[in-house]
């Protein structure tokens, strides 16, 4: 297990600044998401912390080292990362996919098709359940399956830190439900610290031992689930109202009005008042 964190994290694009002075820790074993409105610079966050990304300011840490100073092929071994969307044509199967994520453990010589290797691939394939679809091509797979597929290959690198970026965008209910889940025996039966990027704000409650409140580049609020669903936290962070229904200790939020929106209403005259 081991410990990710941000100091003082700082990004722009350009001249527009995306990420402000971050800070943020996520404890070995934890799972953690970033959740925020769109353009807030919660998936920037999660680059940085994978490396993708370098900071103009304040640096990313794995176990108190400066994630700057790890050489990649070390940091590839003990940070796994799954992106929103992944290449879905590639002409592999889904067996020679995950195979790839061996490949940070791999010396020059080596193809990654050696015993130990394959042993861990195999426990790849059974965690995603794959079994059944290893020697099928990854374009042949529905978008569920593809999902799984690469996941399976992030976690065959065998990671102490997996970051994920809304892996469950563009899937059905029950594909996601099916991801979530298999994340989150990844996280309490191997110990995999895990942070990942969500849009659904009630699968971040379901979910994550803790949640990062991301809003114009800067944190906005952090605490559990059942802390943080307040009316005044989704009136100030999403700028929304709503209902919070609480069910066997985890909460959820039915957004009704928007709160911009309702403030144009009342500057706004309606048509009746134009033309009299």
């Amino acid at each position: 297990m081991s410990r990710i964190s941000g100091e003082a994290l700082k990004l722009s694009y350009g001249d527009r600044p995306v990420v402000h002075g971050i800070d943020l820790s996520v404890n070995p074993g934890e799972w953690v998401g970033i959740i925020g409105p769109n353009g807030s610079g919660k998936s920037t966050v999660l680059r940085m912390l994978a490396r993708l990304v370098k900071p103009e300011g304040g640096k990313a840490l794995l176990d108190g080292a400066d994630l700057a100073t790890i050489p990649p092929k070390e940091a590839a071994r003990r940070i796994a990362m799954l992106a929103q969307t992944q290449e879905s044509m590639l002409e592999v199967t889904v067996r020679e996919l995950i195979r790839k994520g061996r490949h940070p453990h791999l010396k020059w010589y080596q193809d990654g098709t050696a015993e130990a290797h394959e042993r861990i691939v195999d426990w790849a394939i059974a965690a995603a359940s794959l079994e059944q679809l290893q020697h099928r091509q990854l374009p042949a797979l529905s978008g569920g399956e593809r999902q799984r597929a690469w996941l399976a290959m992030a976690i065959a690198q065998t990671p102490s830190v997996l970051l994920l970026d809304e892996p469950a965008t563009y899937l059905d209910i029950a594909h996601q439900l099916e991801l979530m889940e298999l994340v989150r025996r990844l996280n309490r039966d191997e110990g995999i610290t895990v942070v990942t990027v969500l849009h659904d704000l009630n699968q971040a409650a379901r979910y994550c031992d803790r949640l990062i409140a991301v809003k114009d580049g800067k944190v906005a609020a952090q605490g559990r689930p059942l802390e943080l669903f307040t009316a005044s936290f989704f009136r100030e962070v999403f700028g929304v109202e709503g209902t919070i229904r609480i069910v066997d200790g985890i909460p959820s939020f039915q957004a009704e009005r928007s709160v911009s929106l309702e403030q144009l209403h009342k500057k706004q005259p309606n048509l009746q008042e134009i033309m009299s």
